[in-house]
């Protein structure tokens, strides 16, 4: 005896049930969370276990414990007076508002930047970024601390962020500097590194103080004695060539020379010029035979010529103004060309007037001269030469001669300059002596400010426990949020309460999931599904089990022709006999399960009333109409056709039930030729793939052609969600083996067959 033999019979005594989800309670809503994060555990555990695993280690990574270090200056309030040892405040009107200037002078930008300075070379690691967030802290860490901006600005982005502070405190004479951050030493060292700055730029009556101020002070001093000393050098060696640093009296004498040089150029040129009239007049034949009397005549007339003598005058004193001004102007100077065009025009002037003299006494002279001595020409003419070579040599000279008085005056306007320049330093090195004489008289003085403390630890702030404990929370809470909309977003069906919730399809039973039960309960549990299917079918409407009807789904893996063949397989066994028509003509599966030889797969000639004699085959207690899966009709037109109705309607005469497994509904229209042909169809669903909105959408179809729907059944449904949750739990507490209730393994979801046998000749009553 089987195992379905054992239960068959028993169904019918129960009574019949349209299953209905239990009643509102008032903790629904609780219970409306709780089964979705049943449902889906195992993203609540992922998602907590990605956000711990990221989280906490980051938080105990990037996080730190934070240490407050605090060092104090104190500021004494009253001090004695060095000579007359009576107390006083020492330029303190209020001693409160001192206190709040000093502590802002703390972290001046003076201060700071002293900071900086002596802190550069330590290698810090608060260097490394300016910033000290989280974010800036992971950024340093990925990029390996390459980010070195200036000192001087991360501290003072730390002065503003309240990183360091500084303040007086309250009654009492200390002006605490306090840092807040990671690593106690770095702090320690900075915080020290400000009140260190701070007595050095700014305490000026403290010892410590005093000594920093004197040490700078000599060391300007001792600048200012190298400087000096290189001036004076410099002097030295400006003036080593002459033999003296005062060059007045060379650079009169050298002016005396080259103006005497430039009262001879101008003889020699007057010479000349004459030579060359005497000359010009001779060869013009002009003063030919002209006796050397007249000639001297001449000569005379235009020497003594009151105008060329005042032009003449003003030529040379034009020169010496020329040569003096070169002296202190460059040559590109415009005053000093204007001065050279004046010159040029007198000279210009003085040869046309020369001229016109001459030309004024040859007229005169005419009558008394008509011959010209060649000797007088040649003799002319040779002084003429003498005259210009010794012009030459005049103008060399002239022109050293003013290279010289040039370079000699500047030279004196440079030793002037660094003379200037000495005594300025002269009186900075004076003033710096003084300086350190009067430090020295104040360093006896006791000081004001004194460093109370060196900075320590004050206190330690550890965050990292309660982010953890946020963190393990936050991350629970991530998880159950990830659930719930994960739930939410899901559409498909996974409990009847959901098909009668959502759909509002009536659900004529479940099947149960291999996975949630014992692979040796699972033939038991599954007879007893279709015997509770079987049951609520035959008793819907008090019309007894259909004669025909038609097991459809929305979508493809949907569980139909499983249900198909499980059902009938169900009939065939409480004495039916039962025709089981595989209506997919575009993917036949049933005669595939069920190993029906492929000659025998007639279900295309039926349809076309080919062939109805002999065409349905006979397998396992199953009368089987199947067809090949290689048509070459289209099966909707092979369907819609009336032939196919009254075959199908002609050979189902022989039966008890005639059951169609048809194609999807939403994937073809054969489904609702099918349906219209059976009278009445079953929906099928698999829980955890079909979606309500397909369900519905088949629903609405079958609606719209007029199809009577008998019911849903949904499949692989976990047992403690089954149509009878509790069937399973009572059996396995009678001691039955429990063990392997959760595992994966796959099981054949078809009810056992009965072995084949000869096909009945006469119809099961």
């Amino acid at each position: 005896m089987n195992n379905m033999e054992k239960y068959e019979g028993q169904l019918f005594e129960r009574s019949p049930m349209i299953y209905e989800p239990p009643p509102a309670s008032e903790g629904g809503s609780a219970t409306n969370l709780i089964v979705p994060l049943l449902r889906r555990w195992y993203i609540v555990v992922v998602v907590f276990l990605v956000a711990c695993v990221i989280g906490i280690p980051g938080i105990w990574l990037i996080m730190e414990p934070r240490y407050d270090v605090t060092g104090a200056l104190r500021v004494a309030p009253i001090l004695s007076n060095i000579l007359t040892g009576e107390a006083d405040k020492g330029e303190i009107s209020n001693y409160q508002s001192f206190m709040n200037t000093q502590a802002e002078m703390v972290v001046s930008t003076q201060v700071i930047q002293r900071v900086a300075d002596d802190l550069a070379s330590k290698h810090l690691a608060f260097f490394e970024d300016k910033k000290t967030g989280i974010g800036a802290k992971l950024r340093r860490k990925m990029e390996g601390g390459i980010i070195k901006p200036d000192p001087a600005n991360i501290l003072k982005q730390a002065v503003y962020d309240n990183v360091i502070t500084s303040a007086a405190a309250r009654n009492s004479e200390l002006v605490k500097v306090t840092m807040t951050g990671n690593n106690p030493d770095e702090a320690r060292k900075i915080v020290d590194a400000f009140i260190q700055a701070y007595m050095l730029v700014e305490v000026s009556s403290s010892l410590q103080g005093q000594d920093q101020k004197l040490t700078v002070l000599e060391n300007e001093r001792k600048v200012l004695a190298e400087k000096l000393e290189s001036q004076r050098e410099a002097i030295r060696l400006l003036g080593q060539e002459y033999g003296s640093v005062t060059l007045t009296g060379r650079y009169d004498m050298m002016l005396q020379r080259v103006s005497n040089l430039l009262t001879e150029l101008t003889k020699v040129e007057a010479q000349r010029i004459n030579l060359e009239s005497q000359i010009q007049m001779l060869e013009q034949g002009n003063a030919k035979g002209l006796p050397q009397e007249m000639l001297n005549r001449r000569n005379e007339r235009i020497n003594t010529d009151p105008t060329i003598q005042e032009i003449s005058r003003n030529v040379v004193r034009l020169e010496q103004d020329l040569i003096a001004s070169k002296q202190f102007m460059t040559t590109e100077n415009p005053l000093l060309k204007q001065k050279e065009e004046f010159i040029e025009s007198f000279r210009k002037r003085l040869d046309e007037r020369r001229l016109e003299v001459g030309k004024d006494f040859d007229n005169m002279a005419a009558e008394e001269v008509n011959v010209a001595s060649n000797n007088t020409l040649l003799n002319a003419r040779s002084q003429l030469e003498q005259a210009v070579v010794y012009e030459k040599r005049l103008k060399e000279k002239l022109a050293m001669e003013d290279t010289n008085t040039v370079e000699l005056g500047r030279k004196q306007l440079a030793i002037e300059e660094m003379k200037e320049q000495l005594a300025s330093t002269k009186e900075r090195y004076d003033t710096f002596g003084q300086r350190i004489q009067d430090l020295e008289m104040e360093r006896k003085r006791p000081a004001r400010v004194t460093v109370a403390y060196p900075a320590d630890i004050v206190s330690i702030q550890d965050k990292r426990v309660k982010l953890t404990m946020a963190m393990v929370f936050g991350a629970l809470a991530l998880g159950l949020f990830a659930a719930i909309a994960r739930d939410k977003l899901d559409s498909s069906l996974h409990t009847p309460d959901d098909v009668i919730k959502h759909i509002g399809i009536r659900l004529i039973g479940t099947t149960t999931s291999s996975r949630s039960i014992d692979k040796a309960l699972l033939s038991k549990q599954m007879s007893e599904d279709y015997q509770t299917i079987r049951a609520n079918i035959g008793l819907l409407d008090s019309g007894g089990m259909p004669k025909r009807f038609a097991v459809t789904s929305p979508g493809m893996q949907d569980g139909k022709t499983t249900f198909s063949i499980n059902i009938a397989t169900s009939l065939a066994r409480s004495g039916k006999k039962v025709l089981l028509i595989d209506g997919d003509l575009r993917k036949p599966d049933i005669g595939r399960l069920l190993n029906v030889p492929r000659e025998a797969r007639c279900l295309t000639d039926v349809l076309l009333g080919n062939k109805l004699e002999d065409a349905v085959a006979y397998s396992n207690g199953l009368f089987l109409l199947v067809s090949d899966s290689q048509i070459s009709i289209d099966p909707y037109e092979l369907l819609a056709s009336p032939q196919a109705a009254k075959n199908i309607n002609q050979i189902g005469e022989a039966y008890d039930h005639v059951i169609i497994d048809t194609p999807p509904v939403l994937a073809f229209p054969d489904a609702l030729l099918w349906a219209k042909m059976a009278g009445a169809v079953i929906l099928t669903g698999f829980a955890g793939q079909t979606t309500g909105p397909d369900l519905k959408e088949t629903r609405d179809r079958l609606v719209e052609a007029g199809i009577k729907i008998l019911g849903t059944v949904l499949s692989n449904v976990p047992v403690g969600q089954s149509y009878y949750r509790y069937g399973y739990d009572y059996y396995t507490r009678g001691g039955r083996a429990q063990s392997g209730r959760h595992s994966h393994r796959q099981h054949n979801m078809l009810l056992p067959m009965d072995t084949p046998e000869q096909k009945p000749n006469d119809t099961v009553s």
